[in-house]
């Protein structure tokens, strides 16, 4: 039930997040047209684009972590042995989950804060804008408490071994070799 409804999330994360990528496209494309074309730009396009950019980003931020495409340097951490490599997982995971959550309350602090402005072209509460930076460091927070318990029983159960790699996916971390979403 738990990975059905992880990877049913995953897919409804993806088409949003594909969905904002082309609505971006069509904004852009339609404002080279209107402004080259018609000779008459819209005003609104650019900001349009401007959100939709910071919505891929931030809300694209579990997205990253799912796909594991977030740079990491392996170079020492590969050369470890067992243990020692199932310790460091755990305190680098542990150092990544205590950033995430310094990020998640100054997040809601950053919305409020955004939440009395309202943009030029388009009026809107940039608020909206910026919900997305919650939404992504709460489940990026979520994955890595997960992530973390999940390293911590293999250290201190005695198989540190099973401890997964940095290369191998979230996703199959998380689902214990099947990497389903």
């Amino acid at each position: 039930m738990f990975n059905k409804t992880r990877g049913y999330l995953a897919s409804l994360e993806t088409i949003f997040l594909i969905s904002c990528l082309g609505v971006m496209g069509i904004v852009l494309f339609a404002q080279v047209v209107t402004r080259y074309v018609f000779q008459t730009p819209l005003v609104w396009s650019e900001e349009a684009a401007r959100y939709l950019h910071v919505w891929i980003a931030l809300f694209g931020i579990h997205f990253g972590l799912r796909q594991n495409a977030h740079i990491r340097v392996t170079f020492f951490y590969d050369r470890m042995p067992g243990k020692t490599k199932g310790l460091v997982r755990v305190f680098s995971d542990l150092v990544i989950l205590a950033t995430i959550g310094v990020y998640l309350p100054g997040s809601v602090i950053f919305i409020q804060d955004q939440a009395t402005i309202v943009s030029s072209a388009m009026e809107v509460n940039m608020g909206l804008v910026y919900i997305p930076s919650f939404i992504g460091f709460f489940v990026a927070f979520l994955y890595f408490l997960v992530q973390t318990l999940q390293s911590v029983r293999l250290v201190f159960s005695g198989h540190p071994e099973d401890v997964p790699a940095l290369e191998e996916t979230p996703a199959t971390i998380v689902q214990g070799g099947q990497d389903q979403c």
